[in-house]
C-alpha cells in the first residue's frame, strides 16, 4: 500500500479516538479509559505503518513500534473486559504481569534476536501471568475456567515449542491471536447481553483474533494470494463501532434504570407520606404498624420487616411483613423478648449504616433474631448471611420506644445511608406519634387527678377541723375515765379517729397538698420496714415474698414517708391479687440501678390487671366493695411524678403482673464526701 492508500484508515482511527475521548469526558469508568488507551495505541500502530516504506527493508524501531503498540492494545482490551477492570490494584498488576513480557517478546523478534531463552521466558511469563490472574479472580474451578485454561496452555505450549526450535513468528501469532480473541470470550462471560452493540463487539474481536492465524496459514500455504489490507482491518472497525454502540446502550439502560428508580422512589414517598399523615392525624399507632411493615417490604430494598414497640420496658411485636409463622411465633415468645436496655446495647455494638440505622452481625443478631432470615449471601462489606438491620424508635428525650427490624435485602449494594434515609424518616414519624400518644395519656390522667385533687383537698380540709376536735376531746375524756370497759371503748374511739386522720392525710397526699421532703435514702431498710407491716398477714396466709435488691444499689432521692406509701400500696395490691390464687402465691420485689435511675419492680403471680390502660385512673378498681377505693395506684402515680419518676404497668404471661417504678438516684457516698470537702475548702 502507498502512503496515500493508508491515509483513510489512519483518519478513521483518529476519528474513533476522538469519539472515545469525548465519551471518556462523561464517564470515569476504568473500562472506557482502557478502551481509549487501546485505541490510541492502535492509532500509533497505523501511523507507524504510514512511515514504513512500501518496498524494501523496515527499520527494527518502526517494526517494534508497529507490533509493540498493537500487542499492548490487545493486553489493554483483555484487562478492560476482565473481572479486575474496576479494581485499580489488580488492574495495574495484570497490565504489568501480562503486558510487559508480551511486548518484550515482540520487540525482541523485531530486533532479530537469535537467543532462544529470552523468548521462552517472555512467553512463559505472559501466559503464566494470565493463568495466575484467571485462577486468582475466579477462585472457583468451573467448566469456563477449565476451558479457558486449557486453550491458553495449548497455545502457550505451541508457541514455546516453536521458540525452542528457533521459530519466533508463531509466538507473535499466538500472542496477538489470543490477545484479540480473548476479549470476545470475556465479554460473553462478564458483560453479555443480546444487544447489537455487544454482538458486534464480540464478533469483531473473534474475527480480529482470527486474522493472525489465518494470515500465517495463507503465508504458508498460499503465498501468492493477495488479500486487500482493508479486509484485514475490517474487524477493527467492527470492534470500534460495537464499542460505541455498547456505550450508547449502557447510557440508555442507565437512563431507563434511573427512571425506574425515580418511579419507585415516588411510589415509596407516596406510601410513606400517606402513613405519616395518618400517624400525625391521631390514628391508632398499633393498628398502623402492620401497614407500615407491609409498606416497607413493598417499596424498599428489604423483603422482611418487623415493628416492635415498648410495653412495660419490653418489646412486643406490633406489626410484621414477609415473616414466616414459625419466625413470628419465636419473635413473640416471652422468653426471647428484649428490653429497651437490650435494644440500646445492641445499637451500641452494631455497625452504624445510616443516621439512625445499625447493622448487627450474625453473632449479635442471634440473640435478637427479629425476622429469622434463611437466605445466604456472598461475603460482602455491606451485608452477610445472618445480619440484621435495626432502626431504633427514639423519643426526643433519648428514650427507646421500640424499633424497626429489617432483613433480606434484595440488593446488598443498596444497604447504604441514602437508601435507608427514607425509612429512618418514617421511623422518626412513628416515634413522634408514639410519644404524642404517651403524652396525651399522661395529660388526660393529670387533668383527672388535678380535678379530683381540688375536690378531695376541699373535703379533707373540711374534715380536718372537726376531726381534730373529736380526737382532742376523746383523749381528754380517756384521761378522766378509769381503767375498765368504758376506757377501752374510749380508746377504740380515739384509735378510729387516728385512722380517719391517716385517711385524710392520704387524701391530702393524693391532692398533692403536702410538700415533698427529698432525702438520699437506702432502699433495703425501707423495704424491710414496709414488709414488716404485712409480715403477719403474709405468714398466716401462706404467701411467699422474695426480695432481690442489688447489694451495690446506690441511694435514692425520695421522700421517705411517701416512698413507703408507694411501696405499701404496691405490696397491698400484690397481696390482694395472689391471696385467692390456687397455685403459687409469690410476690417478688426487685431493685437495681440503670444509668442515673433506680428501677423498683413489684411482681406477683396473680391474675394480672383487668385493664392496664385504666389501672392508674382514680377510683378505678376491680376489688370487691369495701376492699379498695381505687386511689392506691393513682396516689402512687402522683407521688412518683412529683419525684420526676415514671411508673409502668404490664401483665405477664401466662399470668401475673408487674409494676415498674423509676426514680432518680440520690448522691453517692463519695459524691457527698467530695461536696463536704469542697465546702470545707
Amino acid at each position: 500500500m502507498t502512503f496515500l492508500d493508508k491515509i483513510p484508515t489512519v483518519l478513521t482511527v483518529a476519528v474513533l479516538v476522538g469519539i472515545f475521548a469525548g465519551l471518556k469526558r462523561h464517564s470515569h469508568a476504568a473500562r472506557l479509559q482502557l478502551w481509549l488507551s487501546a485505541w490510541c495505541l492502535i492509532f500509533t500502530h497505523f501511523v507507524v505503518q504510514m512511515l514504513e516504506p512500501a518496498n524494501g527493508p523496515v527499520s527494527p524501531l518502526l517494526l517494534a513500534l508497529d507490533l509493540g503498540s498493537l500487542q499492548a492494545s490487545a493486553i489493554a482490551f483483555i484487562v478492560s473486559v476482565s473481572a479486575v477492570a474496576e479494581d485499580k490494584l489488580k488492574r495495574t498488576l495484570m497490565l504489568l504481569a501480562t503486558g510487559i513480557p508480551a511486548v518484550a517478546y515482540v520487540v525482541l523478534d523485531c530486533y532479530d534476536v537469535h537467543v532462544r531463552w529470552p523468548f521462552v521466558l517472555a512467553l512463559a511469563a505472559s501466559f503464566g501471568g494470565g493463568l495466575f490472574f484467571l485462577f486468582w479472580v475466579q477462585k472457583r474451578f468451573s467448566p469456563y475456567v477449565a476451558s479457558l485454561a486449557a486453550v491458553t496452555i495449548a497455545v502457550a505450549a505451541w508457541a514455546i515449542r516453536a521458540a525452542l526450535h528457533g521459530s519466533f513468528d508463531q509466538g507473535i501469532t499466538a500472542l496477538l491471536g489470543l490477545g484479540f480473541a480473548l476479549p470476545g470470550v470475556l465479554i460473553c462471560k462478564n458483560y453479555w447481553r443480546p444487544s447489537p452493540g455487544v454482538l458486534t463487539m464480540v464478533g469483531g474481536f473473534f474475527c480480529w483474533g482470527a486474522v493472525f492465524p489465518v494470515g500465517m496459514l495463507l503465508d504458508q500455504f498460499a503465498p501468492n494470494l493477495h488479500v486487500p489490507a482493508e479486509l484485514w482491518n475490517t474487524p477493527k472497525l467492527f470492534v470500534a463501532f460495537g464499542m460505541i454502540l455498547a456505550i450508547v446502550e449502557d447510557k440508555s439502560e442507565s437512563i431507563e434504570i434511573m427512571q425506574r428508580k425515580e418511579r419507585a422512589l415516588n411510589y415509596q414517598l407516596e406510601r410513606f407520606s400517606a402513613i405519616t399523615s395518618q400517624l400525625l392525624g391521631g390514628a391508632a399507632v398499633d393498628q398502623l404498624c402492620g401497614e407500615i411493615a407491609s409498606a416497607i417490604t413493598d417499596v424498599s430494598n428489604f423483603r422482611r420487616a418487623a415493628i416492635e414497640l415498648e410495653n412495660g420496658g419490653h418489646l412486643r411485636v406490633a406489626g410484621s411483613s414477609g415473616i414466616s409463622p414459625e419466625a413470628l411465633a419465636m419473635l413473640r415468645d416471652p422468653a426471647r423478648r428484649l428490653t429497651t436496655e437490650d435494644l440500646k446495647d445492641l445499637c451500641a455494638r452494631g455497625q452504624k449504616v445510616g443516621q439512625n440505622s445499625f447493622r448487627l452481625s450474625a453473632e449479635e443478631a442471634a440473640q435478637f433474631a427479629p425476622v429469622k432470615s434463611k437466605l445466604n449471601y456472598d461475603p460482602n462489606q455491606r451485608w452477610n448471611t445472618g445480619d440484621e438491620l435495626v432502626i431504633p424508635l427514639c423519643s426526643a428525650r433519648g428514650g427507646y420506644l421500640g424499633c424497626i427490624s429489617l432483613d433480606d435485602p434484595r440488593d446488598v449494594e443498596a444497604v447504604n445511608a441514602r437508601e435507608l434515609s427514607r425509612i429512618e424518616l418514617l421511623a422518626a414519624d412513628l416515634a413522634v406519634a408514639l410519644e404524642l400518644k404517651s403524652l396525651q395519656g399522661q395529660l388526660i390522667r393529670s387533668e383527672k387527678l388535678a380535678a379530683l385533687g381540688q375536690l378531695v383537698a376541699g373535703v379533707a380540709h373540711e374534715l380536718n377541723n372537726p376531726l381534730t376536735a373529736v380526737m382532742g376531746y376523746g383523749e381528754l375524756l380517756s384521761e378522766d375515765i378509769p381503767t375498765g370497759p368504758m376506757r377501752e371503748r374510749m380508746d377504740k374511739l380515739v384509735n378510729e379517729g387516728r385512722r380517719m386522720k391517716r385517711i385524710v392525710e392520704n387524701l391530702l397526699r393524693f391532692s398533692r397538698q403536702k410538700a415533698v421532703d427529698r432525702q438520699s435514702l437506702d432502699l433495703p431498710p425501707v423495704v424491710e420496714e414496709v414488709l414488716a407491716l404485712r409480715e403477719y398477714y403474709v405468714r398466716t396466709h401462706g404467701l411467699e415474698v422474695v426480695v432481690e435488691i442489688r447489694p451495690d444499689l446506690p441511694r435514692v432521692a425520695v421522700d421517705e414517708d411517701q416512698f413507703k406509701q408507694i411501696l405499701l400500696n404496691l405490696i397491698n395490691n400484690a397481696i390482694d391479687a395472689v391471696e385467692t390464687e390456687a397455685g403459687a402465691k409469690r410476690i417478688i420485689i426487685r431493685a437495681r440501678s440503670q444509668g442515673n435511675r433506680a428501677i423498683i419492680e413489684v411482681e406477683d403471680t396473680g391474675p394480672g390487671f383487668a385493664d392496664v390502660n385504666r389501672a392508674l385512673d382514680p377510683f378505678y378498681t376491680t376489688k370487691p366493695v369495701g376492699k379498695g377505693t381505687g386511689l392506691g395506684l393513682s396516689i402512687c402515680y402522683g407521688i412518683i411524678k412529683e419525684h420526676d419518676g415514671e411508673i409502668r404497668l404490664e401483665n405477664l404471661k401466662p399470668h401475673g403482673a408487674r409494676v415498674t417504678v423509676e426514680l432518680p438516684l440520690g448522691e453517692t457516698a463519695s459524691a457527698r464526701v467530695g461536696a463536704m470537702a469542697a465546702e470545707a475548702g
